[in-house]
């Protein structure tokens, strides 16, 4: 079971960005008063939370297609269900 101090174990990233996105988060930084880092950490999680849904969603959609006929057969069957 991992204990607190690992599941909160923070790892450095290093990375390169071009002057104009460094600049604009210099600005952000200030303008917010949070660290260039914390603005960093909130955006990949921002990305990753993105890429997830979308995935998802297109596991969704493809179970959808593959189960239309299914839904479409039930649908007919229920048709004069609630018929009186």
């Amino acid at each position: 079971m991992p204990t607190v101090q690992e599941k909160n174990k923070k790892e450095r990233l290093s990375f390169f960005v071009n002057s104009e996105l460094s600049n604009k988060v210099n600005r952000i930084s200030k303008q917010t008063n949070l660290p260039v880092s914390e603005i960093v950490r909130k955006a990949l999680q921002n990305f990753i939370d993105q890429v997830e849904k979308e995935k998802i969603e297109t596991e969704l959609e493809a179970g959808y297609k593959a189960n239309y006929d299914y839904y479409l057969k039930t649908q007919e069957e229920w048709k004069y269900a609630d018929k009186d």
